[in-house]
């Protein structure tokens, strides 16, 4: 029996179901995430072989409710467990439509609808949790992890991102961020479900917390820029992002989301690191022109 198997297995016994396994959906460099079929319903299952995701996980369902509360279009989650070895999962309401495969599909209406959905997120978070403002400037100004400076060391086209990054932040070392936005974290193209080209699910959801919105409208615009957008959307989201949370948010954001999508490719998948490198790029001379 896989991993998988196993993991479902554990829920049906947990929560008397007979789910069974359809297909690995597309998508996912990790686990992954999976189709379930009952007699009764049609779900994904989503789970992580690491155990120290579970109090994530279980963070992300509450804000995953209030964010549903408000209109923001993310699958419902329908359970949230461990297994016995402590492995998070959760399972959440399965969206009909079609994953966003080309960024060229993304047209003014899609666009105007991205940042009216990032504008939901406002002020959805009022608790004392550690948040992506706190990530962000700890990756920036504080060597959490030795991320910035292990990114660095990659090849000279990222040394010199990073090098521009960090001029760019450096006068807003002492700034406080906004901390009390919903941020999804990992807000590309990949992640949005399209039926009859408007948005019918954000998924992916799992790393969401509190910060600001800007880490995903500047993820987006990072994202339009690498992947293929029309002219002109990436600016965009870019301008939305400074008119939602301002400069120095906008600029740490940028620089932090940059790194850590470079090194989780540098990881995963090192082939796409020059498509990483240049929406960094791109970004960063947005962030120069304005």
């Amino acid at each position: 029996m896989d991993q998988t198997a196993a993991v479902v297995a554990e829920i049906n016994v947990a929560l008397g179901t007979d789910y069974e396994t359809v297909r690995r959906l597309t998508g996912g460099l990790q686990e992954g995430a999976f189709e379930l079929k009952s007699k009764q319903a049609r779900v994904v299952l989503k789970w992580n072989a690491d155990p120290g995701w579970a109090p994530r996980v279980r963070r992300a369902a509450q804000l995953v409710a209030r964010a549903r509360a408000v209109g923001y279009p993310t699958p419902k989650w329908l359970a949230v467990g461990t297994t016995a070895s402590g492995r998070p999962y959760q399972l959440q309401e399965f969206v009909l439509g079609t994953p966003l495969s080309d960024a060229a599909a993304i047209d003014k209406a899609l666009a105007e609808e991205l940042v009216g959905i990032c504008e939901l997120q406002r002020d959805l978070v009022d608790d004392e949790e550690a948040t992506w403002s706190d990530y962000a400037r700890g990756i920036v100004f504080e060597g959490w992890g030795e991320m910035w400076e292990t990114v660095r060391r990659y090849d000279e086209t990222t040394a010199e991102l990073i090098a521009g990054y960090e001029r760019a932040c450096l006068p807003y070392r002492d700034t406080a961020l906004p901390s009390n936005d919903l941020v999804h974290g990992d807000l590309n193209v990949s992640n949005l479900i399209l039926d009859g080209g408007r948005v019918a699910g954000v998924i992916d959801i799992e790393a969401a917390s509190g910060g600001s919105r800007a880490y995903d409208l500047v993820s987006l615009a990072a994202s339009a820029a690498r992947d293929g957008a029309p002219e002109g959307v990436d600016e965009y989201f870019f301008e939305a992002a400074l008119k939602a949370s301002g400069r120095a948010a906008t600029v740490v954001c940028a620089a932090s989301a940059y790194a850590n999508i470079a090194a989780f490719a540098w990881e995963v998948a090192p082939e796409s690191l020059p498509l990483i490198q240049r929406g960094g790029a791109r970004l960063l001379t947005l962030l120069n022109d304005s």
